[in-house]
Order: C-alpha cells, then structure tokens, then sequence
C-alpha cells in the first residue's frame, strides 16, 4: 500500500511541473498579447506589417531554382517592377518606425518587452529587401527545392534606368529607337527654350527701342533666329548630331548681339535722363520758340505720309508653324504695305512690280480717282519734305554752339531722336522712301523671300500712269493733267520769283523759308496741276489756306 502511494506521488510531481508550466505560458502568452496591443495602439498600426513573403514564385524543376534570379522574375512579370519599388518604400517607412521605437519606448520594463524587441527586430532584417520564395515540387512529392530571393532597392532601380536588362531583342530595339527619340525630344525643347529666352527678351524690349534702325536690327536678329535655328532643329533626326553645336553657336551669337542692342538703348534713354541733357533741352527751348511751328508743321506732314497709299495690306505678327506650338511668337512689325502671296504670285510680281502693285494694292477700280489725287498729292508732299529736310539741317548748323558736350554714341546712334527730343522735327529717310513690298513664307516656313519696290518719283508717276490706263475713257479723261513734277515745282518757284503771293515774304528776305506749290482750285474741287492752277506760297500761308479749306 505504501509502494502505492510512493508511484502515485513520484508521478504527480511532473504532471504538477507541466500544469506550472502551461498556466506559466498562458500568462506569459496573455501579456505579450497585451503587449502587442498596447505597442500597435501606440504606434497607430492595425498589425505587425509585411510578415512572409512579399511574393511566391513555382518553377517546373529543381534546376529552374537554381539559376533563378531577379532578372528572370522581373522579365516574367514587368508589372511587378513598380509594385515591388512601391512595397519596398512602404517597408522603409515601416522600418523607420520600428527602429525609431526600438531606441526610445516607454515599454522596456514591462514583461515580455524582451520577447517582443526579438521579433521586431527580425522582422527589421526583412523590411530592406523585397522577399521572394521560389520552390520546385515534383508531381509526387518526393523531391523538392526552393531559395528566397532577397531583392533591393538599388536592384530595381538598375531595371528602372536600364529596362534593356529584361528585354527581348525586338523590343530591346524598339526601346532604344524610342529613347533616341525621347532624348531628341529633350533635346530640342531645350533649344526650343533657349530660342524662347530670345522671343521673350526682344518682344520685351521692342516697343521701348527709341532709334527705329534698332528696331529694324531686332526683326533682322529675331528672323535671323528662326532661319538658322528654328528651321535648323527640325531637321536634326539624332541627340547626338554635331549641328546642335552650330546651333549653339549660332543662338549665343545672337542672343548677344540682342543684348547690345537693349544695352546700347537703355544707354541712350540713360542720357535723356541725365542731368546733362536737360540743361542742353532748357537751353534749346528758348531758341525753339521762333521754329515751334515750323517744326510742328513739318512733323504733321511727315505723320500723314502713309496715309497717301492705297489700301494697307498686311498679315500677321512672325511665328513659325509646329506641331506642338514650342515657339513662342515674335511681335514684328512689318512695313505698312506688304503683301504675303503666294510663290506663283511672289514670281509674277517679281516680273511685273507696278502692275502686282495695282492688283494686291489698289483691287477696287472705283476708287482710281482718288487714289490717283492721292499720289499725285503724295509727290508733293515728298518735294516738300525734301525741301524742308535741308532747312531743318540749316537750322542744326546754327544750334552746335549750343550743343557741347554731347556723348559720340548719342550721335552716332540716335542722332534724329536726340534733335526730335529738342524739338526739331524727325524727317528720316524712312518717311522720305516709301515702299511697296511683296513677301513669301512656305507652309512650313523653311524658304522665305521678299522684295521692295521703293516709291521714286518716276515710279510714282508711272504707278499713277498705269491707273490711269485703267479707267473708262470718260474719267481718264477728266482724270488725265500734268503732274507736279520736281521740273514744274522748280519752275513755278522761279516764275513767282521764290516769293509766298499771299504775304510777300521770299527766300531773299528769309533764306531758310519753305516754298511749297499750292492749288490755287483745290485738286479735291477739281482744280487740274498745270501752270495757271499753281502758286508759290510759303509754308505758313499755305497752312492757313489749309486749316480755311478744312472749316469751309
């Protein structure tokens, strides 16, 4: 009966150490659990993230897992490329937030803190790649094989900047003629740029250019831009061509060559500005008083000028056609009376200017009369301007003494503007020479070509002779007198013996007085320009008869 009780008790001792023990677990299990729960609300996770394999892969044998690698998966799946890059930066963040708790917690004294850092720090050596378990198993399961492929991020990246990696050879091929024309792309939107850069600089700066041949520069340079670059680009089919460098070469030579220009502007409008100038200007104005009209006079007929022609025909501000619209516009004048034809068009009027004048210029017959008065008006008023353009000289002579001091470059590069700011009136020759001008761009604006027909006098003359032979016998009749030419201005000048027939004063009394050559019946009332139509009368006279006919 002892020997009973003896078994009993010798076997009751583990099975107490095995109850000890599971209730040990239980409790340990409960507060690690808690634990758990406490460190995911504190660290705002639902669950410990990005436990296993990140993907699985089966092969159809054991030598597949062998040579299998991140090429081949990555090949096999292209889509899993970004996936994966996206998983690895989730497991970043993730890792950031285990570490950072890992260094700092306010858990390290609790139970079973121990166990958890273990964990969370073997799930960190697994946040930095991306897992892939690859595995063989034969169809009856008696032989196996399997690896776990830890991918990085500098792997992915490698198959991101060089996708060649896992690409066939068609495709291979096809990727690199795309990404020569991608770098083509690149390429020229960066010149597209740089000539953008120009634009906008010259459409800036254009209108406050105070000398007109500046302006005139600007259009050269910015037409210029688009001949040689912009045109130039589109026909370059490789990144890696040579002719980009002529192109650089050619966009740094005239993006110079615009700054001078603003420069040597704004150098100008500096000395306006200057103390200097202004003492020169106060000077001036008190001599001005006795020319104020003269000057006033002149720059009215100067201004009136272009308005003598026919009707403007003009087209739009220089752009340059392309399908994506890179090239931004340049706001070019043009001259008042250009017409853009065609290249037919452009060759006929090259043979026959006067008679592609009429057509493009003057298309309504109806208005011949009037036109004709015009330009008949018109060679007057050019004698006129000439006349006064040599006083006006005669009067600067009479200024140097006042003028010391003035900088070289004012001179040389505004000289009109510097005397129109003193209060002389600006006759330029680009008043004095009227021109006509026809022009051609191609569709894709690669040829362009122009020409002018200046107005001379003979040519005017024959102009108004071709409109003439235009009309019905009836009104070239009526229309049909003598012209004021420079031989019938001078004549009656000398007849009247170079003196006004309404005040009496003469170039002998003034020598620096404008004679002009008036209708004594006004060409509008139908007076005719023959010798008993015509009268000498000075410019002040002449006015005034004017501003009378005007009221009346």
């Amino acid at each position: 009966m002892e020997m009973g009780y003896i078994i009993i008790a010798v076997l009751a001792i583990p099975l107490a150490f095995a109850i000890g023990l599971m209730i040990a677990n239980s409790v340990h299990q409960k507060q690690l659990a808690q634990l758990n729960q406490d460190v995911l609300q504190h660290l705002n996770l639902q669950n410990w993230q990005f436990r296993g394999y990140d993907f699985n892969v089966k092969l159809k044998s054991s030598k597949a897992v062998e040579d299998y690698s991140h090429i081949k998966l990555f090949k096999d799946n292209r889509d899993l490329i970004n996936a994966a890059y996206a998983r690895l930066e989730d497991k970043a963040s993730y890792a950031d937030i285990l570490s950072a708790f890992l260094q700092n917690n306010e858990y390290k004294n609790q139970p079973m803190y121990s166990t958890l850092e273990e964990t969370l720090t073997r799930d960190l050596k697994t946040l930095h790649t991306f897992n892939v378990y690859v595995s063989y198993v034969s169809p009856a399961g008696r032989s196996s094989n399997q690896k776990i492929l830890q991918i990085d991020k500098a792997d992915i990246d490698a198959l991101i900047q060089d996708p060649s990696l896992i690409m066939g050879k068609a495709e291979y091929n096809k990727f690199i003629k795309e990404q020569n024309q991608e770098m083509l792309n690149q390429k020229c939107h960066l010149f597209y740029e740089k000539v953008n850069n120009i634009i906008d600089t010259a459409n800036s700066y254009r209108e406050k250019l105070i000398n007109k041949d500046d302006q005139n520069e600007l259009d050269r340079l910015i037409s210029s831009l688009f001949d040689k670059t912009v045109n130039s680009i589109k026909k370059i089919k490789t990144p890696d061509s040579e002719e980009w460098d002529v192109i650089e070469k050619i966009i740094t030579s005239i993006d110079g060559s615009v700054k001078q220009v603003i420069d040597k502007n704004q150098q100008i409008l500096d000395y306006y500005d200057s103390p200097e100038f202004e003492q020169i200007k106060s000077t001036c104005n008190a001599l001005m008083d006795s020319q104020r009209d003269f000057n006033e006079y002149i720059n009215e007929k100067a201004q009136s000028i272009s308005a003598l022609f026919g009707s403007r025909v003009v087209r739009g501000e220089t752009e340059i056609n392309d399908e994506y619209n890179y090239i931004r516009p340049y706001k070019k004048s043009i001259t008042p009376f250009t017409a853009e034809v065609s290249a037919q068009v452009f060759a006929s009027a090259e043979n026959s200017p006067l008679e592609y004048i009429v057509k493009t210029f003057y298309p309504n017959k109806d208005q011949y009369p009037i036109q004709i008065q015009k330009l008949q008006f018109l060679v007057e008023e050019l004698e006129t301007l000439k006349d006064a353009k040599e006083i006006i000289e005669a009067y600067k002579k009479d200024y140097q003494q006042y003028l010391t001091d003035v900088p070289a470059f004012i001179m040389e590069n505004d000289e009109d503007g510097f005397y129109s700011r003193l209060g002389f009136a600006n006759i330029s020759e680009n008043i004095l020479t009227v021109e006509y001008k026809f022009s051609y761009t191609s569709n894709g604006g690669m040829a362009q070509r122009s020409f002018v027909v200046p107005m001379t006098e003979e040519t005017i003359v024959k102009l108004i002779e071709m409109l003439q032979s235009k009309l019905t016998m009836s009104a070239f009749a009526k229309e049909q007198r003598a012209l004021m030419t420079s031989k019938l201005r001078q004549f009656i000048k000398e007849r009247d013996n170079f003196t006004c027939k309404i005040c009496g004063n003469s170039t002998y009394n003034e020598p620096n007085l404008l004679l002009e050559i008036d209708h004594i019946v006004s060409v509008a009332d139908g007076g005719c320009t023959v010798e008993n139509n015509l009268q000498t009368l000075c410019w002040k006279c002449n006015r005034q008869k004017g501003k009378k006919s005007m009221v009346v």
